[in-house]
C-alpha cells in the first residue's frame, strides 16, 4: 500500500510525453516504484489509467509468460526500463513492439520484448479515469500552465517597450546605430497579437505534429505541480480548513498569478547615471554601436 501511494505522488510529478503506439498518438506518464505501476495515457478524446500492485504484476506476468520465472521486480525493472527512457525528453517519439486496442471502457497495450534473452510479454490493461483523475493531472496543470504562459507573454511585451524607451534614451543622447540592419520599429503590443492571429496561430494549436508537450512544457508542468504540492503541505502543516469538496481546482485558484495593471510606458530619455548626455556640439562625431541592446 505504501508503495502504490508513493507511486501515485510520483505519477502526478511526471510530465506528458507525447508517443505514437501503432500509428495512433498519445499522451502518456508513468511512474514505477520497486514492484508496483502507475500510469495514464489520452488521445485527447480519452484518458486512459491503470494501477497494478506486486500481487497484480505477479499474477499477470504468470498469465502471459508461464514458462518465464523471476522476481517481481525483475518484471518491473523491464517495463520501467522500456518506457522510462521514452519519456525523459520532448517530442513524439514511436514506442517499438507495442500495439493498442480500444474495446468498450477498456484499452490494452501489448508488448512484446525480451527479458535476459527470453520472449516476454506484456498487457497494460487500462480503464477509463475519474473525472477528478483527469482534474488533478490534466485540466488543472494545464490551466495553470496557460496562466503562467499568458503572464510571461505580457511580461516580455512590458520589457520590449521598456526596450525601445531606452533605444529612444540613446538616440537622444546622439547615438547612431553601427549597423543600419539592426533597426526596428517601434513595438505595438496590439499589431503583434493581430498578426500573431492571423498568421501563426494556426501552426501554434497543431496537436499532430508531434510537439504537444516538448521539453520546456515539460518543464513548466513539474514546475508548477512542484509549487502546487508545496504549497498543500504547508496548508496541511498549517492545519488549514480541510472541507473543500474541490482541493485539486482550489489549489489551481491558488497558483494562479494574480492579474495586475498592465503598466504603459511612454518612450523618453531614462535617467540612468550609466548614460551621460553629450554636448550638443559632440553629438555628431560620436558614433555608438548600440547592436548589443
Amino acid at each position: 500500500m505504501a508503495q502504490l501511494e508513493r507511486s501515485a505522488d510520483d505519477l502526478l510529478a511526471q510530465p506528458w510525453s507525447s508517443v505514437h503506439i501503432g500509428d495512433s498518438p498519445f499522451l502518456l506518464k508513468a511512474a514505477f516504484g520497486d514492484a508496483v505501476y502507475r500510469l495514464m495515457l489520452s488521445d485527447l478524446n480519452s484518458v486512459w489509467w491503470e494501477e497494478v500492485n506486486s500481487d497484480e504484476l505477479k499474477q499477470r506476468a504468470q498469465e502471459l509468460n508461464k514458462r518465464l520465472r523471476a522476481p517481481v521486480s525483475a518484471f518491473c525493472r523491464h517495463l520501467s526500463g522500456l518506457l522510462e527512457p521514452l519519456l525523459q525528453t520532448g517530442g513524439s517519439k514511436v514506442l517499438p513492439g507495442f500495439t493498442c486496442e480500444r474495446t468498450c471502457n477498456l484499452l490494452t497495450i501489448s508488448l512484446r520484448s525480451e527479458l535476459s534473452g527470453v520472449p516476454f510479454y506484456w498487457a497494460f490493461r487500462c480503464t477509463e479515469a475519474p473525472l477528478s483523475m483527469v482534474s488533478r493531472h490534466m485540466i488543472c496543470p494545464l490551466l495553470n500552465m496557460m496562466q503562467a504562459l499568458h503572464r510571461q507573454t505580457r511580461d516580455l511585451m512590458l520589457l520590449l517597450q521598456r526596450k525601445d524607451a531606452e533605444i529612444l534614451d540613446y538616440k537622444e543622447s546622439g547615438a547612431m546605430l553601427s549597423r543600419d540592419r539592426l533597426a526596428t520599429d517601434i513595438f505595438d503590443a496590439e499589431e503583434f497579437k493581430e498578426r500573431f492571429l492571423a498568421e501563426s496561430l494556426s501552426e501554434a494549436i497543431n496537436m499532430h505534429d508531434g510537439r504537444m508537450f516538448d521539453s520546456e512544457l515539460q518543464h513548466l508542468y513539474t514546475t508548477i505541480i512542484a509549487v502546487k504540492t508545496s504549497r498543500k503541505r504547508r496548508h496541511s502543516s498549517g492545519n488549514q480548513d480541510s472541507g473543500n469538496p474541490q482541493p485539486s481546482l482550489q489549489e489551481a485558484q491558488d497558483v494562479a498569478v494574480s492579474e495586475t495593471k498592465s503598466e504603459e510606458i511612454t518612450p523618453k530619455a531614462a535617467e540612468s547615471p550609466e548614460i551621460k548626455k553629450q554636448p550638443s556640439h559632440d553629438r555628431a562625431q560620436n558614433r555608438i554601436s548600440v547592436s548589443g541592446i
